[in-house]
């Protein structure tokens, strides 16, 4: 008796790591520091986006993202003539003067095998057919950022495998100008103290901002813009460069206001690819404009900016940054910007990063899409500074494990720019296993562009659904409970499916076989899991 009743316990009940979970429910708990995405295999694989767009006649730089073991032999079928590829799977060059959709194929082989992938190139008026992917410095280097720090994060970005998922653009935020006598000015002793502590020059933090010509002249952490966007280029790598429309940054160093158009030239003469442009003292400018010229708006005061930036003779994506003032995306789509601000800095404020993923998938939906993109800020993941004692150590986040997947799934499923921001020079296995996971960044970067629907948000329970460009569905199930483990069981019909699903479980890469009616998951306090749905 004693055995029959194991022998019944064994059918009913599988072991699932911390416990006993029942045979129908899919275990997806994750325990601490757990990485679940796979080592990526020998042979080759591409990611990243299948679309990418472009304006006439620029200069133009792709790096195919893909894994496998080096090297690797890229080769592009109808390739436009006036691009090339080299060895590493760079595409430069110019686009196409004709707009129009490029389609090609990409072939990878090495000698464990090939990978074929579908591509086009849109030659037209938009950039950003997919959100725009990378790291900024912000969170991890704050004001000490220097050009040391950006090559060590292109290097990251290379030899760690986060190119090779699909991320593309580096860049530098606040803190890479000067600062002058006359921008301390009406500060606290306190703010002339700290700045005169940065030493950005490496003899003093006090100086000529601009040339004779007007130009911006970088600090000395910044010895050589150009050389140091050659840099990045020569890895398919792109950088970006932070400015403001007032007269000072955030943390009072020189900003734009005035010298837009010799901003705008000086960015692309030294090679930059995405600006961030971030409101801060340009409030003060904006309240000023409003009184001299009636009827002037948030779309007037940006206008300036946006413009220079688009007859440039690069392709440079704009990141608004004025915190959700006014409504900019009812706005700036009509100025070719590309993304924007929804809200505040989240910072160490990590905590509200699920409030502002529901607010753009529930309330700003509409206003995503191929080219526009709601941005909710950067990921602000593993390692990040306190922005009261920024001269202090970077300090790990106050997000536990199932807490920093539900992030990193929110920021996938809902289009967000893929951006992460941490300390990159002490980057952990941990951190490059959570972002480096092709099939979410693939998700993110699906040509659809499709915002995940809310379809269950009751009792610490968010289902969301998202939909793909091949009829495929994209499902992730959320437990926001704290403190407890939920089962939570998920009927097909309520998200308007029906019959037999094939199921993929995203963040293991692994195939669970068909599920007839209802799917059932277990999962930690804080915890997610990820799907792919179709019908076999």
């Amino acid at each position: 008796m004693k055995n029959l009743k194991l022998l019944l316990l064994s059918i009913l009940m599988t072991w699932g790591g911390s416990g006993l979970v029942a045979q129908n429910t899919i275990d997806c708990r994750i325990s601490e520091k757990e990485i679940l995405t796979p080592i990526p295999a020998k042979t080759p694989r591409i990611n990243g986006p299948k679309i990418y767009g472009a304006r006439p006649a620029r200069d133009f730089l792709y790096r195919i993202p893909c894994q496998g073991e080096r090297p690797i032999h890229f080769t592009v079928d109808k390739l436009p003539e006036t691009l090339t590829i080299d060895s590493k799977g760079i595409i430069t060059g110019m686009s196409p003067q004709k707009k129009g959709t490029y389609r090609m194929i990409i072939t990878a082989t090495n000698k464990y095998g090939t990978a074929t992938r579908d591509f086009k190139i849109v030659v037209g008026d938009k950039l950003c057919l997919t959100p725009p992917t990378g790291w900024n410095s912000w969170g991890g280097q704050m004001i000490n950022v220097s050009d040391k720090d950006m090559r060590q994060a292109a290097d990251v970005f290379d030899n760690r495998g986060l190119a090779d998922v699909g991320f593309q653009y580096l860049g530098i935020d606040d803190c890479w100008m000067r600062v002058n006598q006359e921008m301390l000015e009406g500060q606290s002793e306190y703010s002339k103290k700290k700045h005169r502590s940065y030493d950005y020059e490496g003899t003093g933090t006090l100086g000529v901002v601009r040339d004779n010509m007007g130009s911006i002249i970088p600090n000395g952490k910044f010895p050589d813009m150009k050389a140091m966007t050659d840099y990045f280029h020569a890895l398919g790598l792109k950088v970006g460069i932070y400015s403001g429309p007032g007269a000072k940054t955030c943390q009072s160093m020189a900003a734009s206001y005035g010298h837009e158009r010799a901003d705008a030239d000086q960015y692309a003469k030294w090679g930059f690819d995405l600006l961030k442009y971030d409101m801060c003292s340009g409030s003060e400018v904006y309240k000023i404009m409003q009184e001299r010229i009636a009827g002037f708006t948030q779309k007037d005061f940006w206008r300036p900016m946006a413009e220079y930036i688009q007859v440039q003779d690069r392709d440079i994506v704009f990141n608004l940054c004025q915190y959700g003032n006014e409504d900019p995306w009812k706005w700036a789509p009509d100025l070719n910007i590309q993304s924007w601000r929804t809200g505040g800095d989240l910072n160490h404020r990590v905590d509200k990063y699920f409030k502002e993923a529901l607010r753009i998938a529930v309330d700003l939906r509409d206003y995503s899409k191929p080219g526009q993109w709601n941005d909710p800020d950067f990921m602000y993941i593993h390692r990040i500074k306190n922005v009261r004692d920024m001269n202090a150590p970077s300090v790990e986040i106050a997000l536990n494990t199932n807490q920093r997947y539900q992030y990193v799934t929110l920021w996938s499923i809902i289009c967000a720019p893929f951006f992460f921001s941490t300390d990159i020079t002490a980057i952990d296995d941990f951190t490059i296993g959570l972002l480096s996971n092709p099939e979410v960044m693939n998700i993110n970067q699906d040509e659809r562009g499709h915002v995940a629907e809310v379809f269950r948000n009751v009792n610490n329970e968010v289902v969301m659904l998202k939909n793909l460009d091949n009829g495929n569905k994209v499902l992730a199930i959320f437990n926001r409970d704290h403190q407890k483990e939920k089962v939570v069981k998920l009927n097909w019909n309520e998200i308007n499916l029906w019959g037999v699903q094939e199921v993929f479980d995203v963040w293991r890469e692994k195939d669970l076989g068909t599920i007839k009616e209802a799917i059932q998951v277990r999962l930690s306090p804080d915890g997610v899991a990820l799907f792919t749905l179709k019908k076999p």
